[in-house]
């Protein structure tokens, strides 16, 4: 694929993230694909791998249009013939505190349109290397983010496998409106926006917007890692309430967290509302490195019914039947498609107009298992996706499964949560995860 590539809707609403992120102080929207290895991994021979797939998978070296021509049109990605790979940087730290907070502290390094990705190596005094994918979120999503890694680190003889054909590699959520016209997509947009509306004719409130003295730049993450018979305790908890519906389990706790952490600061908002993102590649044989194919729903949890397990399930169920029936994840597709045509400014305005100026109450996320168990030979012990925080809203719960172990990453900014109260949260999100009681609740800032 060596023409030039619109950014598909998804991709371009990352885009506008960014910018508004970076005007807020904030170093980009971009993520973080980590691996933990057992093992070392020879630093020249990497650097030597990553330029053997630059040149094999010219996505590798894409970089945002800068000329006039793209920064007056739709953004568009064009394939820079003369970039070579980024060389990895290692980083060595004395022990696995301050490998955490390496790691962390790469969420503050920026990789963007002109550099939309890089890797990191973090290597501790003893154990394994921990690399780090960064990547630039309008580039690919997480399951993306994950094939690209997996790619990377195979084969041998320190060069990937082939890659996959051209038209394998790049998605865009856009081909699913290649049989509508003008004025069905136009419906579909509308229906979309009335959806949203709807959703915004109850006051939210996020964690960022609770507390307006702080302008949290930096993100701050803590980790949850469930053991192999937690994970099995929770997959048996999912099929006794959610009818095999993991992700209703995990909205519902992480909007438990969010709302404990608002009730602390003095506030009962009537509802939150979370968007799901949901992906749109087949659930077997998906070979996509590249694009944001996905599209999202957007929920809504009432206070009345947030703490009641049954209800707030139930609750969960109907809207996604609901989002079926009314096509409102081809309605997201249609207005994010029509957006791209849009200013910028007035991107951002409409996607913040529904909610009086907030995006959503929190984010949730579950890309599923990582797919990658070596690196360039050497095993992976664990691997997660780690994106930076959007605020508002400020915070952000991530799940993912490696190893067979399902693990979470609050991702919140800094200064909204104090450090005892983020110290608890991995605790209580376990409770909430497990069906246990729910530790106390926290004093607010």
């Amino acid at each position: 694929m060596t023409s030039p590539v619109l950014l598909g809707g998804i991709d371009f609403f990352h885009l506008m993230n960014d910018r508004a992120m970076r005007s807020r102080g904030q170093a980009g929207n971009h993520c973080l694909h980590v691996l933990e290895l057992d093992g070392r991994l020879d630093m020249a021979r990497l650097a030597a791998r990553l330029e053997r797939a630059t040149r094999a998978l010219p996505e590798l070296r894409f970089r945002l249009d800068d000329s006039l021509l793209g920064r007056a049109g739709r953004p568009r990605w064009v394939v820079d013939h003369h970039r070579r790979a980024p060389v990895p940087r290692l980083h060595e730290v004395s022990g696995e505190r301050e490998g955490a907070a390496r790691v962390e502290a790469l969420l503050a390094e920026r990789v963007g349109g002109e550099r939309p990705w890089a890797i990191d190596v973090v290597r501790g005094a003893g154990g394994g290397d921990v690399l780090v994918f960064r990547h630039f979120h309008a580039l690919t999503d997480a399951r993306g983010a994950d094939r690209l890694v997996a790619w990377l680190g195979s084969g041998g003889d320190d060069a990937p496998e082939d890659p996959p054909r051209g038209e394998e590699r790049y998605g865009a959520p856009e081909r699913l409106l290649a049989a509508h016209d003008r004025d069905a997509r136009l419906a579909l947009a509308r229906t979309y926006k009335a959806h949203a509306l709807a959703l915004g004719g109850a006051p939210i409130l996020s964690l960022a917007r609770a507390c307006p003295g702080v302008r949290p730049a930096v993100s701050r993450v803590v980790r949850l890692v469930l053991s192999a018979e937690e994970t099995r305790a929770f997959d048996l908890r999912v099929r006794r309430l959610a009818r095999l519906s993991e992700s209703s389990l995990m909205v519902i706790a992480a909007t438990r967290l969010a709302d404990r952490a608002l009730v602390a600061r003095g506030f009962a908002p009537p509802h939150h509302v979370i968007p799901l993102p949901l992906s749109l590649d087949p659930k077997a044989g998906a070979r996509r490195l590249f694009g944001n194919h996905l599209t999202m729903v957007l929920l809504s949890l009432r206070r009345d019914e947030l703490y009641d397990d049954a209800r707030a399930v139930a609750r969960l169920a109907e809207q996604q039947r609901a989002a079926v029936r009314e096509r409102l994840d081809l309605a997201m597709i249609a207005a994010l498609d029509l957006a791209r045509w849009l200013p910028g400014p007035v991107v951002r305005w409409l996607g913040e107009q529904p909610f009086a100026g907030e995006l959503a109450s929190l984010i949730v996320s579950n890309p599923g298992a990582v797919t990658a168990d070596r690196f360039a030979g050497v095993p992976v012990r664990s691997a997660y996706p780690l994106p930076a925080v959007v605020a508002p809203p400020g915070f952000q719960v991530i799940y993912s499964r490696s190893g067979g172990r399902l693990s979470a990453s609050i991702v919140y900014g800094d200064g909204l949560l104090r450090p005892d109260e983020a110290a608890a949260m991995p605790g209580a999100l376990r409770a909430e995860l497990l069906g246990e009681p729910a530790p106390p609740a926290g004093g607010g800032v």
